[in-house]
């Protein structure tokens, strides 16, 4: 399918869908460090504040949405909305995805919430701290489940999977797709601890939570962009951020 798309059809779709995505982060708030980090960006009004941080992860989704574009279907790695995977196996594969995403959401909120217990009380202070569940729930999937998927799976997991397949030059790619799987995973948790540290102070407990959580999650999001298509992994994503939802409001 992919050999009748052109770059530019494989790429505006899922820049687009990106930005959407990024767009979710306007309901969440300044954080307070912003003083610290960036006192040029706090001196400006808090609707501008907003705009400013946007511009970071949107020039992030358009990088991978163009990597993705030029890399993905080489290694066999395919999108709907890209044009390059078809649309009824994703409407086939949706009632997995969306019970893969709760099931781990559940699971990984019940282990964070055993793991709380090593994290100290800076982390009991900010998991206590009053929050608009609601507005997070849409962050987590519309921010995570679109564009981080975009981000780190369309975009960094092709790129490893093409350098890879590439250098090795194997008759069988499946060890350069879980090597790219693993890789895109483990970075994808490791890019969630900046935006950690402008709450909490990273401590070894704290970063080695976020790494392997996150990892085990990217693990599942991976696999599932490997073997259906993109559309899958983000709404396995999304639907870990409704499993979250759920474990607090289980918790409650």
């Amino acid at each position: 399918m992919h050999q009748r798309t052109s770059l530019f059809r494989r790429v505006w779709p899922i820049t687009l869908f990106g930005f959407v995505g990024v767009l979710s982060l306007l309901l969440a708030p300044v954080p307070d460090s912003l003083h610290v980090i960036a006192p040029e960006i706090a001196a400006l009004p808090p609707t501008l504040q907003k705009g400013v941080l946007l511009i970071n992860p949107g020039v992030l989704v358009l990088v991978a949405s163009l990597a993705g574009g030029i890399l993905a279907h080489r290694v066999g790695l395919v999108s709907v909305l890209a044009g390059t995977a078809s649309a009824a196996r994703w409407v086939g594969a949706l009632p997995m995805s969306v019970s893969i995403g709760l099931a781990l959401g559940l699971s990984l909120a019940a282990a964070d919430s055993i793991a709380a217990v090593m994290l100290g009380r800076e982390w009991d202070a900010l998991m206590a701290a009053p929050r608009n569940g609601g507005s997070v729930t849409v962050i987590g999937m519309f921010y995570g489940g679109i564009a981080e998927e975009i981000m780190l799976r369309w975009g960094v997991m092709s790129l490893i999977a093409w350098g890879l397949v590439s250098l090795i030059r194997s008759p069988s790619n499946v060890v350069c797709i879980y090597a790219a799987i693993a890789l895109a995973a483990l970075i994808f948790g490791a890019g969630h601890l900046p935006a950690l540290a402008a709450y909490v102070e990273l401590t070894p407990a704290i970063v080695a939570r976020t790494l392997l959580l996150n990892f085990l999650a990217g693990l599942v999001y991976g696999y599932l962009f490997w073997r259906y298509d993109l559309e899958s992994a983000v709404i396995a994503h999304a639907s870990t951020h409704l499993g979250f939802a759920g474990w607090r409001l289980l918790a409650a």
